[in-house]
């Protein structure tokens, strides 16, 4: 990614979705923190046709390494469904924004699904039911999400 179109931007969004992923919350709001990481990264995949698996992946080793989950599950949920989203992308591109929200709630359940797998291989399964809660939210917060990140990607001329 090209420093002088704009590429600067796309990492800074990525860093402030990593800082938003591990900012303490209170006990009751942990639950109800949204997936950044991955919904910066969808936008960004969606947006820009070199944006792809190895964005993912290496966006997937530093959230692994923040929260000090096994090395490679972030890596491994994020590659597989940045996979999906360049296969499906020219669809997905022309969706209207609450249909995008939905496609954003079922990638957000794969991805957890993935995360739920891993951990449980390694005996460390969330057994809370809220740990569901995150593609609901990450559905919810899409288009708002959407919408502030393009403004960004036209104000600072992202890929022109």
């Amino acid at each position: 990614m090209s420093f002088a179109r704009g590429g600067w931007f796309v990492w800074l969004s990525l860093l402030v979705a990593c800082m938003l992923t591990v900012v303490e919350l209170p006990q009751w709001a942990v639950w109800l923190r949204p997936s950044w990481a991955l919904l910066v990264l969808l936008y960004w995949v969606l947006a820009l046709n070199r944006a792809g698996i190895m964005l993912a992946w290496v966006l997937g080793i530093v959230l692994d390494l923040l929260s000090g989950s096994l090395l490679g599950v972030h890596a491994l949920a994020l590659v597989i469904v940045v996979y999906i989203v360049l296969k499906l992308q020219k669809q997905l591109r022309v969706f209207p924004l609450v249909q995008q929200a939905f496609i954003v709630f079922i990638l957000s359940v794969i991805y957890q699904l993935i995360i739920y797998w891993a951990q449980s291989v390694v005996g460390n399964a969330p057994t809370e039911w809220l740990f569901w809660l995150a593609p609901f939210i990450n559905g919810l917060i899409w288009p708002w999400m959407f919408a502030l990140l393009r403004h960004c990607r036209r104000y600072f001329k992202v890929g022109v």
